[in-house]
């Protein structure tokens, strides 16, 4: 019986307005949602606070060139310029506008909460709208995907477009000129984001209009041919742009791979989320048909992202960017995770999937805190090595993390190093994707892509007009500098860095202890 039960429906104002004490309903009604929203948004941005930063990867690059930023419009930093970008620059706008006022621990705790609540939210009122209803359990698994990889990666623009694409998306997925209008300033922000998820939300609307003017029967058509578009897309990318594609893409094609974040011990988390998933579906199979269900939009929004998950390539490199745009596929799972939900959220779960989702949650964000502690544990014996080189100095790190796939401490050094010196290593100039863009030669980062990247796996060898270069690096159970000679290959030093086992790691300074 359970799922043929509709999910908690959406109030209308026709349908309470000619009830008696229907205003006070409906103002009772408003007052409850608005303390459980309140409620909820307080709790889903709590993981940003827990610890002292929120390590999230290419956080501490954004962290750091907003810094830059502001040094480079106080005439502070050579041979650095702002390049007047229209795109990938709205999150490192918003910090660099919130460090002139706040500094940098507070431009961090609210820049980033923000894109928390408008990711969820959004992600909730596109799954509201789609649905039909308001169903509250399905805010379990978006608060998975909020806190999943592309969030731990760092990847807070494209993040953002996510979330700012999913109001839009809510107000358009039935649009009247009201609801359009809104949308434009969304999607214009969106835009100053990054494109990727505007052009998701693109294709999914026209794909909605199309469809909706077409017999459900004929659906079926229009989903082979917006396929077929997956496929000529795909050719077009990889017959005129270096790009790079791979089989393991298929991985991110449910979107249940967003909560395998850090180390192998998300990977039966994983499992657990698609089961869950496929429980909820089977339900939803059951209740609708499964051939009603398959000439259903939402159904097919959800296959189409899917299968550009798989299809399109999962890193390219445009002409106008020195750094190529990778983990393509792994970002699009966070919209694919969100289309399932929406998907399923006219679907009342089981005792069982109520009981999985809640422990899942549980164990999930335990094991964040965690390993979250222990990256923040690294970051503050890097914070203590810091102090021994002079004011200004050009550091490096030769840190990495055993893991291989994903260097956890690769940016770690740039938020270390705002108001005491310069990480040497910093790819955003240099890559021409980010406002930040270097001139050529200068003291504070190298002038290009390549150098950035053999810095950062420890295969640069060091030039005269480097110097004075230092290098953080892990000698025996220690954190060490060295001053590095012209000539020499900076190398990497590289240990777990998750779990808890950097408890045997130690800054220099201990050593007399």
């Amino acid at each position: 019986m359970n799922a043929t039960l509709p999910a908690e429906p959406l109030r209308t104002s026709a349908s309470t307005t000619n009830t008696p004490g229907a205003p006070a309903a409906t103002n009772q009604l408003l007052a409850r949602t608005s303390v459980r929203v309140a409620i909820l948004s307080v709790l889903v941005v709590t993981p940003c606070f827990w610890q002292l930063r929120i390590q999230a990867g290419d956080l501490s690059s954004h962290l750091y060139n907003a810094w830059l930023s502001i040094l480079i419009g106080e005439g502070k930093a050579p041979g650095l310029w702002i390049a007047p970008q229209w795109t990938n620059v709205l999150f490192d706008l918003i910090l660099s506008g919130l460090m002139r006022v706040m500094g940098p621990w507070g431009a961090e705790h609210v820049a980033v909460p923000l894109a928390v609540l408008v990711f969820f939210w959004g992600a909730f009122a596109a799954v509201c709208k789609v649905s039909g209803s308001r169903p509250w359990f399905m805010l379990i698994f978006l608060a998975l995907l909020a806190y999943g990889w592309v969030f731990h990666m760092g990847f807070m623009n494209f993040y953002l477009a996510a979330g700012l694409c999913f109001w839009a998306f809510a107000l358009l997925w039935r649009p009247k000129l009201r609801s359009t209008i809104l949308a434009i300033p969304l999607i214009t922000l969106a835009c100053a984001a990054h494109m990727v998820p505007v052009a998701w939300l693109a294709g999914s609307i026209a794909y909605t209009w199309i469809a909706r003017r077409i017999r459900p029967r004929a659906r079926p058509i229009l989903m082979i041919s917006a396929l077929a578009l997956l496929v000529i897309v795909r050719t077009f990318l990889m017959a005129h742009f270096p790009t790079r594609w791979s089989a393991e893409q298929m991985i991110s094609m449910t979107g249940a791979d967003q909560i395998s974040v850090f180390s192998g011990k998300y990977d039966p988390l994983e499992f657990i989320l698609l089961a869950i998933w496929l429980s909820l579906f089977a339900r939803s199979v059951k209740h609708r048909r499964g051939g009603r269900l398959m000439l259903g939009i939402p159904f097919q929004l959800c296959a189409i992202a899917s299968a550009a998950v798989l299809l399109l390539p999962g890193a390219l490199l445009l002409p106008m960017y020195a750094h190529p745009l990778r983990y393509i596929a792994e970002r699009m799972s966070l919209l694919v995770g969100v289309s399932g939900c929406a998907l399923l959220g006219g679907v009342v779960p089981g005792r069982w999937e109520k009981l999985a989702a809640t422990m899942l949650l549980g164990v999930f964000f335990s094991f964040l805190y965690a390993d979250t502690r222990a990256l923040n544990r690294v970051e503050d014996l890097l914070g203590r090595s810091v102090t021994a080189v002079p004011a200004g100095a050009r550091v490096i790190s030769a840190l990495c993390d055993q893991r291989g796939d994903v260097n956890l401490l690769a940016h770690m050094l740039d938020r270390v190093c705002i108001r005491r010196c310069f990480s040497y290593a910093n790819y955003e100039p240099a890559a021409n994707q980010f406002r930040v863009r270097t001139s050529g030669v200068n003291p504070i980062v190298v002038a290009n892509d390549a150098d950035s990247g053999a810095l950062q796996v420890g295969a640069y060898t060091v030039r005269s007009y480097d110097a004075p270069l230092y290098q953080i690096y892990l000698r025996g159970r220690y954190l060490d500098l060295r001053l590095l000679q012209a000539g020499e290959v900076t190398g990497a030093t590289c240990f777990e860095a998750i779990p808890g086992f950097n408890d045997v790691l130690h800054a220099r300074n201990h050593d007399s202890n």
